[in-house]
């Protein structure tokens, strides 16, 4: 994949608060910034590997029972337990290669849940569904 660079003009305090994220989470200020622009820009369909692209097209032909499944589906315990022993692993010290590579596909998988379970819930909320109640306080 090619990279492209861009120049970005930040504020003192939003340059200091962008340093102490990125110290806090054990990433260079400018592998945050990455991360936060791909997260908060939709994803193309070509960017998402083939596998997962075959598994959001399928959620479609689900009945709403199976959507709700999904929508509601959480990582297997074992898998989460894994991943939070590397991510608090990789806050104390440098992972071995091994560890980076697992902790990679443990996040891959858990992009791919959270994206199945997303658009579980906009084909449910397609149907008429209320997937995100709202609470009224009196």
């Amino acid at each position: 994949m090619a990279l492209q660079t861009i120049t970005l003009n930040l504020s003192e305090s939003v340059y200091e608060r962008l340093k102490m994220m990125a110290h806090a989470v054990l990433l260079s200020p400018e592998d945050l910034l990455t991360q936060s622009i791909s997260f908060f820009l939709p994803a193309f369909e070509s960017d998402m590997p083939s596998n997962l692209q075959r598994n959001i097209a399928k959620l479609v032909l689900l009945n709403d029972l199976q959507l709700w499944k999904t929508a509601n589906s959480v990582m297997e315990m074992n898998k989460q337990r894994q991943f939070e022993e590397l991510a608090e692993l990789k806050k104390h010290r440098s992972l071995t290669e091994e560890e980076q590579t697992k902790l990679e596909e443990l996040m891959a998988e858990a992009e791919q849940l959270m994206l199945c379970k997303a658009e579980a819930r906009r084909l449910l909320s397609q149907r008429g569904h209320i997937v995100f109640p709202s609470y009224i306080s009196d």
